[in-house]
């Protein structure tokens, strides 16, 4: 600066250092010439003179909205991936002809930093795509490392130093060599203090650092809602290998505390297990001795519904231990005028207690229309022992109603049963020896059986009004013919 003044001091002196300053700036921007901010320059030799296919008015350095090139077409060679969006300078330049640095292959454009080392063969583990070396992906499974998970992303330089001039060779697989700094991170738990200082991949994975998988032994293995667990929540003081595997000994804060029923006063044991799953502490599902299953409404009762008392070993199994009540209660039919049973098994089940079902004696099975009876419409003094089998203690009125046949005129038995089932009543089905059933002897039963009171007594004749004489004609080579019904049957059983 001083050396500025001084000069500037004289006439001459300014002369000189205006002249100089004004070539100086020609030689930045020369007239007409090309700002190097802009990029090298382009040869337009060869290009048409028509400025405005390309630029646009007013702006030289401004390409029109509107422009298109199809490259394939005018050159003959084809840009594909990042090559069809590159700007044209980067090829095209003041640094000579395209041609000239096509021929070097990608060398001829992008630096090789593997400094020739990998070969000239950009291909074999880049693409057209991006720079991104995924070929090279690919190739590493071939090795004793495939690459998955964030190994993926990873750049070759991580765990190959020398990558960046082409060696690949002699890398450690062994996760410490990447990862000795995450192992001195780690207090939760403290990974060296325990001793995990190698085989990285018993808990971690390389698709996430975070959260660790490890891998508890099948002694005790852990499943629903000990999977979700830190381990530091069981492991508390630190240490990881002979703890404890009982329930009792992180749930006996529970275990003491659990008031229906109280655990403690009742003298359960510690084992958990033997109610609770990992799955759901609460709703605990004990299995009951099999001298008591606890099945149908049994099933879902609360402990505390039985054993009220909190005694839970020693109690009674009869029914009407707890069942007392509704016996003495029953009024349909009246259990106790009745002189039943207390076991209530015998006609209840623990699926519903209403309407008991009894297995009523073989000797009076309760079949068809009497299985849907109640108890009192035929034990209706109240009695349900002595009670008489035959049909008329109970369907005597039946009999003497009916009057199509008259059972009582004709002296018909009371043992329905000869006629009528259980399924239906009307519609009697009498096994008759003479086949009346069907055809022309299809008659109710008083057109042959005429006598009143005396069913065994029928007539052929009155129906068959044959002549005498005529008949006796007939029959006169028949021994021991005569005129009369019971004749008629014993040649005629069948009424031909």
């Amino acid at each position: 600066m001083r050396i500025l003044i001084k000069l500037c001091r004289s006439r001459v002196a300014l002369a000189v250092v205006l002249a100089t300053l004004a070539v100086a700036c020609a030689s930045l921007v020369p007239r007409q010439g090309w700002d190097q901010g802009h990029g090298p320059v382009v040869p337009h030799r060869t290009f048409p003179a028509d400025c405005s296919l390309c630029h646009v008015g007013g702006s030289w350095t401004e390409i029109r909205p509107d422009f298109e090139y199809d490259h394939e077409a005018e050159t003959g060679v084809s840009l594909r991936g990042a090559h069809e969006h590159a700007s044209c300078l980067r090829c095209h330049n003041d640094r000579g002809p395209v041609e000239q640095f096509a021929a070097r292959g990608c060398g001829g454009c992008h630096v090789d930093v593997h400094r020739a080392n990998l070969g000239k063969d950009c291909q074999d583990c880049h693409t057209e795509t991006n720079w991104r070396p995924d070929a090279m992906i690919a190739r590493h499974d071939r090795t004793r490392f495939p690459l998955v998970g964030a190994h993926v992303a990873t750049a070759c330089f991580r765990c190959h130093p020398g990558a960046q001039v082409g060696n690949f060779a002699g890398a450690d697989p062994n996760c410490l060599t990447c990862h000795t700094q995450d192992l001195a991170r780690v207090t939760v738990p403290d990974h060296q203090a325990n001793g995990w200082t190698n085989d990285c991949e018993r808990c971690h994975a390389p698709f996430g650092w975070t959260p660790a998988r490890f891998l508890h032994p099948a002694s005790f293995p852990l499943s629903a809602g000990h999977g979700g667990l830190r381990c530091g929540d069981c492991h508390t003081g630190g240490a990881f290998t002979g703890l404890s595997t009982d329930c009792a000994s992180c749930h006996l804060g529970t275990y003491m505390s659990t008031r229906e029923p109280q655990h403690a006063a009742a003298g359960f044991g510690t084992s958990c297990d033997d109610c609770h799953g990992t799955t759901t502490w609460s709703t605990a599902n004990y299995r009951h001795p099999m001298s008591f299953p606890l099945n149908g409404a049994h099933s879902g009762q609360r402990c505390n519904v039985c054993h009220g008392s909190g005694v839970y070993a020693g109690l009674p199994s009869q029914c009407v231990d707890c069942h007392l009540d509704d016996y003495q209660r029953a009024q349909n039919p009246n259990h106790v005028a009745s002189g039943f049973s207390t076991n209530c098994a015998q006609c209840h089940s623990t699926i519903h207690w209403g309407g008991g079902n009894f297995a009523h004696s073989q000797s009076f099975p309760l079949t068809a229309g009497h299985a849907g009876l109640q108890c009192a419409q035929c034990h209706t003094g109240g009695g349900f022992n002595a009670v008489s089998r035959e049909c008329s203690s109970c369907h005597l009125d039946d009999y003497q109603a009916t009057t199509d046949p008259n059972h009582a005129a004709l002296g018909f038995g009371t043992s329905c049963d000869t006629c009528h089932s259980t399924t239906r009543w009307p519609g009697a089905t009498f096994s008759h020896a003479f086949p009346v059933q069907s055809g022309r002897h299809a008659f109710a039963c008083t057109e042959c059986h005429q006598v009143p009171g005396n069913p065994s007594v029928f007539s052929c004749t009155h129906c068959h009004d044959h002549s005498q004489p005529e008949m006796a004609d007939e029959h006169d080579e028949v021994g021991g013919y005569t005129w009369s019904s019971p004749a008629c049957f014993q040649c005629h059983p069948t009424g031909n």
